[in-house]
């Protein structure tokens, strides 16, 4: 069966601009409470059901979603579900969702103790003199 473009326009793709397992993760990421049905899950996302079920294993492979008979829940792992997700524009809302990755005093001095003690050299003041590291073979000539 056709559809009309414009109909075709405004559908879009469910989560706008979300892979399938974006918006899986982040579906039962804000529903953590409940274990779902892969239709249901692709009902909600608006998603065909078999590339939800598809983009489900992976998931499972990568340890972020738990799978019990016919039912899917987010991963318990808090750890692996950060990490996994921390380079994700999609996910700015994690730490809202399931806490900060430095949870502790602790942990904030750690990182704070590993920064170096002085600024990586493209953030310099302009003051200081930078050297230009010669290649093998580099006889400064541009031609």
């Amino acid at each position: 069966m056709t559809m009309d473009m414009e109909e075709f326009e405004a559908a879009g793709n469910g989560e706008e601009g979300l892979s399938t397992s974006e918006a899986v993760v982040k579906f039962l990421l804000e529903n953590r409470d409940r274990a779902w049905k892969r239709r249901e899950i692709a009902d909600e996302i608006n998603r065909d059901p078999n590339t939800v079920g598809t983009n489900l294993s992976r998931l499972k492979d990568r340890g972020l979603v738990r799978h019990r008979k016919n039912h899917w829940a987010i991963t318990d792992d808090h750890h692996r579900l950060v990490e996994a997700t921390r380079f994700s524009k999609v996910f700015s809302t994690l730490n809202e969702s399931v806490g900060s990755i430095i949870e502790s005093e602790e942990e904030a001095k750690a990182w704070s103790d590993a920064q170096p003690d002085r600024p990586h050299p493209s953030v310099g003041d302009g003051e200081e003199d930078t050297q230009t590291v010669k290649s093998e073979g580099d006889n400064g000539d541009d031609q």
